[in-house]
């Protein structure tokens, strides 16, 4: 028997982890497969509906695998006010079987069939029916599904039953394609952030949407190449959101939110249909102008006609004035020049100056190559500015290509004859870096020369032709704040990740050398996997599900021998007794005892 998707309402969750009594707001029908849910309901005009279905885990999908591998959810629907929707188990079909263009929804077109296996060449959509009640009787509505909008009728009860809805159409991800994502702005300039403004009223996710994705475009590296993948947004309503939250800007009943005090950044995440992943980060800010004058000003001697900059602006081609864009491969950086040359002031109309900071953490003088140094200045009103641009490391007139690997850093090899040797250097995953010439085979590996023509410094050429897939990535919800560790389980930084965010990880999980089981986030970086997938523990004693120490969740019992997955490590309660965490985002904890 073939098995249905699990479609999931954000908000059902939520209620339904609460107690099963309490989901009144959005129902769901579940099958046996666990997605993650984000989002939550909003409220639109009084007779419009949104609803995004969208399948979450496209990239770890492969040719030959069930259908029912697929993971699907119904993503913030945003509805009248007082209605609630229920959904259907939903089933994968190729999408020429899916008509989207109807006026009173999707449809299946005569002898469609469920899809059993997915196979490399055929295009998908993930397809469902949806209930929504609480509507006025007899009221036409609008249904707005990914770019389609129905118009249906309530009946007589306030319902409209049964409506099909369906998925954008995907295919599966190919790791034998070719190319890197990256953003590019509205003149196909190459960019590692940007930034956008609010206006003064009507702040909605959509709107920031809209305004991210009208000045920025995803890109691949290969572009025109045969072999060439296709980069698109991962996700970027969620995105969104998630800046919001991590900016404490709070959504309104109806979608929209007030304007904030300060500028926020937003990470908006990238997937190549090669699984490769990205990201750029976007300065919200609420100035009407991103060039807001109570920031600080920041400008460069032949650019940008000598004036100040973005809050965060990105610079492509630096002037020629410039004389320290040319670093010296194992040369040193002059940051003293780099600072005198970004002359900054505390804001627009306060000369008093600034001195910047200059951050070269990214650039690898041992390998010739560009990389994103970051100039920014904070002025007493604790408001930031940030310059980036490419600082050039070795000669004008390198052919540059960006390193595509499997691993965190690709390593330096230094050939004398057909002798190969493992050099100290390394170079990561991601950077642009310089190659000379053309490639040569020692053995079963080939190997192209870096830093120049005439250097004995190679790396393998697999590395910068596209040969390489990266790890698929899947989107997971974090269920415990969580710490970042390196590969050698030491804290990065002091960034933690909140309890119910999203991320993404990079394959499966793993184990450090230490033993301990992580989902690798980042360059570098990992996460423990307990505080996203939980451990299974079997009850010794009957429980009851907590909210605080001497308040309990809700009425249930949880029977002694059943099992529950907690996440994370315990908490210990004022009462100096330890709970594991349950579930969420409501506070659900069982006591460490009764396990």
């Amino acid at each position: 028997m073939k098995k249905n998707l699990r479609i999931v309402s954000a908000t059902a969750a939520a209620l339904l982890a609460v107690a099963p009594a309490a989901a009144s707001t959005v129902s769901t029908v579940f099958a046996d497969m666990n997605v993650p849910v984000v989002g939550g309901t909003t409220n639109v005009g009084s007779t419009k509906a949104e609803l995004k279905l969208k399948v979450t885990n496209i990239p770890s999908l492969v040719a030959g695998a069930a259908a029912s591998t697929a993971q699907a959810s119904l993503l913030t629907p945003n509805l009248p006010a007082g209605a609630s929707v229920s959904v259907s188990s939903a089933k994968i079909y190729k999408s020429s079987d899916v008509d989207v263009t109807g006026a009173q929804g999707a449809s299946l077109k005569p002898n469609a069939s469920e899809v059993s296996n997915f196979n490399g060449d055929d295009t998908y959509r993930a397809s469902a029916t949806v209930t929504i009640t609480g509507l006025t009787a007899g009221q036409g509505y609008a249904i707005t599904v990914g770019g389609n909008t129905y118009n249906v009728t309530a009946s007589g009860s306030g319902t409209i039953a049964d409506l099909r809805i369906a998925s954008d159409a995907f295919k599966l991800f190919n790791p034998n394609l070719t190319g890197a994502p990256y953003m590019q702005d509205s003149k196909g300039n190459l960019v590692n952030s940007g930034a956008v403004s609010l206006t003064a009223t009507g702040n909605s996710v959509a709107s920031v949407v809209k305004s991210i994705t009208d000045a920025y475009k995803p890109a691949i590296t290969t572009a025109g190449a045969k072999d060439a993948a296709d980069a698109s947004f991962t996700d970027i309503d969620q995105d969104v959101l998630s800046g919001l939250r991590t900016a404490g800007v709070t959504l309104k009943a109806n979608g929209t939110f007030d304007q904030p005090a300060t500028a926020f950044p937003v990470t908006i995440n990238l997937i190549a249909t090669n699984g490769r992943p990205g990201s750029f980060t976007v300065t919200v800010s609420p100035s009407t102008d991103t060039s807001d004058p109570t920031y600080p000003a920041i400008t460069l001697d032949g650019y940008n006609g000598n004036k100040a900059m973005s809050v965060s602006a990105t610079i492509k081609d630096l002037p020629d004035s410039v004389k320290f864009n040319y670093v010296p491969v194992n040369g040193t950086v002059d940051t003293k020049a780099i600072q005198d040359a970004f002359k900054t002031t505390i804001s627009s109309t306060n000369t008093t100056v600034l001195v910047p900071n200059v951050d070269i953490s990214k650039v690898n003088t041992a390998v010739a190559g560009k990389y994103p140094v970051v100039v920014s200045a904070t002025n007493p009103d604790n408001k930031t500015t940030k310059v980036t641009f490419m600082l050039t490391v070795g000669a004008k007139g390198a052919t540059y290509k960006t390193v595509q690997a499997d691993t965190d850093t690709v390593p330096v090899y230094e050939i004398t004859g057909n002798t190969v040797t493992l050099s100290k250097t390394t170079i990561k995953n991601g950077d642009q870096i310089a190659t000379f010439g053309n490639p040569v085979k020692i053995g079963d590996k080939t190997y192209i020369h870096v830093n120049s023509a005439d250097s004995n410094q190679y790396i393998e050429n697999k590395y910068v032709d596209g040969s390489v897939a990266p790890a698929p990535t899947v989107t997971k919800q974090v269920m415990h704040n969580s710490y970042i560790y390196d590969a050698n389980h030491k804290r990065v930084g002091t960034k933690t990740l909140a309890s119910y965010s999203t991320v993404n990880v990079y394959g499966d999980a793993t184990k450090l050398a230490d033993g301990s089981l992580v989902y690798k986030i980042g360059d570098n970086q990992y996460v423990m996997a307990d505080n996203i997938d939980g451990t299974s523990r079997t009850l010794t004693h009957n429980a009851y599900v907590y909210k605080t120490s001497t308040k309990r969740a809700d009425k249930r019992v949880l029977k002694k021998g059943s099992t529950v997955t907690t996440y994370g490590a315990p908490f210990k309660f004022k009462n100096g007794k330890t709970y594991y965490r349950i579930g969420g985002p409501a506070k659900q904890y069982v006591r460490v005892a009764n396990f």
